[in-house]
């Protein structure tokens, strides 16, 4: 049976180490940016190019254009095929008219500079009113990226691939992908993939897959709705080992080198995608349904919303996915609302991956199967969860089974049908697990189960833990935490689908003080992020007026900041 683990201390022990816990446990705030977050129209420096080219689907002709502002080109795709002189010294812009460009993969050339969401009027920008939709039809795969280029401000759709990326495919290449809406792109379960195996090798990546020798930054997209049938990340997965080019073997870098190159997923809103749909023999195929990182990936996964994604096929991690020595940063995300078959809910680390997990809020994360919905590692994870806010996610915060961890300065509180804490170890070659300056308080069953302890115990230093009478603590004194959370009754609520956006109209109008922007906001069992407030209005990221929530209730989760 599990037992709950009690420690003894001195009463001089318990008020230097309080004093501390206030100081140390305040999980900071100041790195999450929610005014930075989501695709926004930026206007093109004309300036810095030697060349300019001009496409309209509807104004234009690949017959007698010049590519003109005049005489635009009508296809993207030919477009680029006109261009054969593009180099450092000589850049392209193509500015692309409102409309839809279905005519084939669109293939980034080097020093080629894309921009959609303009005009054919007068050429203004509005990435959001005059769209630029590149439409793979259900047929092919939308993009495939080029080093030294730039994609921004389109909307890249229903794309289909056989392998991985069906919306943006980098293969050795690192472009900079900003400020585009990647929604509906679906990757296809390779064509002798078995289902009555598990652990099958699927396709990876519906809305973007960077690999190998793949560095993209990532910023500022709605990547939305992207699925895989069998495979890693629905969303967007980083896959493979990089290696620094022109280094011969065998002293040849890699981005695992302190300092070394890494790819970046930046400000984006990552939401509602679903890896594994047709992992119907449940092969565990297909975790991570927002990210996935495999195969020694170290990306840089800061100042995103990760949202309400799902990872099918009895997988792991619908939020975020790490394993086979991949090196994630992540740090400063929402982390809200996924759902897994399996285990890891919030995020999953496994075989030997090792993120650095900081300063995110994993709230709302849950699994089918009842395992941990926050943060959870197996089969030699190791992991540092630093400075983190783990809340209510159904099946406990945080669960080590067989792997190390350092969890220090977090607040893991109100967590359902689980512990703040659960720690299972089976094997003795393990250096001691690390808990320290933590707040793990009222969580549903306890604060820390042990189900196993092999070799060294770990480390338990300075923690407030409590749990009631059934599950004491090592001490038990208020933390306190600020009571700023705030309720209310919607009255009226309306979505934004370009924008996915909705605003709800309270019934009564908040009366607050404070800045209310990047706090947590829960409608039923929804979960979204505030983005502002005007005029009485809540602007929140996430779909919530698809669903009849007059009069429900809401509440505006507490800050976790302590007085």
């Amino acid at each position: 049976m599990p037992r709950v683990l009690t420690y003894r201390i001195n009463v001089g022990i318990l008020i230097y180490c309080f004093t501390t816990l206030l100081l140390a446990s305040n999980p900071p705030s100041e790195g999450f940016q929610i005014d930075q977050v989501g695709p926004m129209t930026t206007q093109v420096d004309l300036n810095t190019y030697q060349k300019v080219v001009y496409v309209s689907v509807s104004t234009g002709t690949d017959q007698a254009g010049l590519g003109s502002r005049d005489l635009p080109w009508r296809s993207l795709v030919y477009a680029i095929s006109q261009i054969t002189d593009a180099s450092l010294s000589k850049k392209y812009a193509i500015l692309v008219g409102e409309g839809i460009y279905s005519n084939g993969t669109m293939m980034m050339k080097e020093y080629v500079d894309l921009y959609g969401g303009f005009s054919v009027d007068n050429w203004s920008r509005d990435i959001h009113l005059f769209r630029s939709v590149l439409d793979g039809r259900g047929v092919y795969r939308v993009v495939e990226g080029a080093s030294n280029a730039h994609i921004d401000g389109f909307t890249i759709t229903s794309g289909l691939s056989r392998s991985y990326g069906a919306g943006i495919l980098c293969w050795d290449t690192s472009p900079s992908i900003t400020n585009n809406v990647i929604i509906r792109n679906l990757v296809l379960e390779p064509e002798n993939f078995d289902h009555t195996h598990m652990y099958q090798k699927g396709n990876h990546g519906g809305g973007i897959a960077s690999l190998y020798n793949s560095v993209p930054v990532i910023r500022n997209n709605l990547i939305m709705g992207n699925r895989t049938s069998a495979g890693y990340g629905g969303g967007v997965v980083f896959y493979g080992l990089f290696r620094m080019s022109g280094v011969a073997e065998p002293d040849m870098q890699d981005n695992r080198l302190e300092g070394g190159i890494q790819p970046v997923l930046e400000n984006n809103v990552i939401v509602e995608n679903i890896s594994g749909i047709n992992d119907l023999q449940r092969t565990r195929s297909s975790s991570g349904g927002g990210i996935a990182c495999a195969i020694e990936a170290r990306p840089i996964i800061r100042n995103n919303i990760v949202a309400h994604n799902q990872a099918l096929g009895r997988s792991d991690a619908g939020g975020i996915y790490s394993e086979y020595f991949s090196y994630p940063l992540i740090e400063n995300n929402w982390i809200l609302g996924n759902i897994c078959d399996d285990d890891g809910g919030g995020l999953y680390t496994t075989h030997q991956g090792q993120p650095l997990i900081r300063e995110n809020i994993f709230a709302g994360n849950w699994t089918y199967g009842g395992g941990c919905g926050g943060v959870r590692l197996s089969k030699e994870g190791r992991v540092e969860v630093i400075d983190n806010i783990i809340i209510h996610n159904p099946g406990g915060g945080v669960m080590v089974v067989d792997s190390w961890i350092r969890l220090e300065r977090n607040i893991i509180m109100y967590n359902e049908k689980g512990s703040g804490f659960t720690y299972n170890q089976n094997f003795s070659y393990f250096i001691p697990s690390v808990l320290r300056s933590n707040v793990i308080r009222e969580n549903e069953k306890g604060s820390i189960t042990i189900m196993n302890q092999v070799g060294q115990p770990f480390l338990l230093e300075q923690n407030n833990v409590s749990g009631g009478d059934e599950y004491p603590g090592n001490f038990d004194h208020d933390p306190g935490l600020i009571d700023d959370g705030l309720k209310g009754t919607v009255k009226s609520a309306e979505y934004d689908e370009v924008r996915y956006l909705s605003i709800i109209l309270p019934v009564k109008k908040l009366l607050v003080e404070q800045d209310l922007r990047g706090r947590i906001i829960r409608v039923n069992q929804q979960w979204g992020v505030i983005k502002e407030i005007q005029d009485g209005r809540v602007w929140i990221w996430g779909n919530f007026g698809s669903q009849n929530i007059e009069k429900s209730e809401f509440e505006i989760l507490p800050s976790y900041h302590f007085k």
